[in-house]
């Protein structure tokens, strides 16, 4: 059984409880993401690392991001 077919299982086995742990997984994807785009702001190439990584071309439009 491969991962989408347990994941399917455990939302049939579990309706009312799948949202929360999926939210859970999603907000720590994000959480996850926002810590290491701090951490590589600090360092002395960092804005121009996330700038290649993300291929950011407007960076007008991230200005937030690149703070």
């Amino acid at each position: 059984m491969n991962e989408i077919d347990r994941w399917i299982k455990y939302m049939k086995d579990h309706p009312s409880e799948w949202k929360k742990v999926h939210t859970e997984f999603i907000n720590a994807q994000f959480k996850k993401s926002e810590e290491f785009i701090k951490r590589l702001l600090q360092e002395p190439d960092g804005k121009e690392r996330i700038i290649n990584a993300y291929n950011l071309k407007n960076l007008k439009g991230y200005e937030n991001l690149l703070k």
